[in-house]
């Protein structure tokens, strides 16, 4: 599904330019569940965004689907990451005014769903996080982890081929740690495919490969 061939980044300054990432080359099963470990700034973020078409590569090609995504331009890499891609990141992204309803439903209003199929995808995937209870309260009355649920919800409303995680259970504590990454699993099994950073090895054991990383190189990969 994911396929990434001798991938570097840099980031320029005036005076400095850094490596985030270098000759970077990972593959990444339909299905599989990847762990990305590794010290802060080692380059994890950075290579999430790339893989979520976030930004481009400076160098190396990026296969998605068996297409070359390396360096689309931002209306391909926006109309590709519609249905295909699903974001969850630790501080759960969204939008105060908006209430739980509100919030999940947004993907599919920018995919232009109809009203009916939007009310009845939303009601669906806010039971299956366990939050209906919660539909119609706004984030800041929810724990952290009925917001980050509310997050997987929305991430997942549109059906994604792959979600992206960027240290999903980063802001919670142990318990609601945990049903977060229940919930990733659950999608997983059910054949979503997960990528994840995290500097969690208790995060990282949910996974099928675990991939770490240091100064912007791939070190090691482990698989579960």
């Amino acid at each position: 599904m994911i396929t990434l061939n001798n991938i570097k980044k840099v980031f320029k300054t005036d005076e400095v330019e850094t490596w985030a990432l270098q000759n970077v080359s990972l593959e990444v099963n339909k299905g599989e569940f990847v762990a990305v470990m590794g010290p802060s700034g080692c380059g994890k973020s950075t290579l999430l965004n790339i893989l979520g078409l976030l930004d481009t590569p400076t160098q190396g090609t990026y296969l998605l689907n068996g297409k070359d995504v390396s360096q689309m331009s931002e209306d391909e890499r926006t109309d590709l990451r519609k249905g295909q891609l699903g974001f969850v990141f630790q501080s759960f992204n969204l939008i105060d005014e908006l209430n739980v309803t509100e919030n999940v439903e947004l993907p599919l209003l920018y995919m232009g769903t109809s009203k009916k199929e939007r009310r009845q995808q939303v009601k669906d995937v806010i039971e299956r996080v366990a939050m209906a209870h919660r539909a119609q309260h706004f984030p800041a009355q929810l724990s952290g982890g009925q917001q980050q649920r509310v997050a997987i919800a929305r991430a997942v409303i549109s059906r994604p081929e792959i979600i992206l995680a960027d240290e999903p259970t980063g802001n919670l504590d142990s318990k609601h740690g945990k049903e977060v990454m229940d919930l990733l699993k659950q999608l997983h099994e059910e054949g979503t495919t997960i990528i994840m950073v995290t500097h969690s090895q208790r995060d990282a054991n949910y996974a099928d490969r675990i991939v770490n990383l240091f100064d912007g190189e791939i070190e090691s990969e482990l698989k579960m």
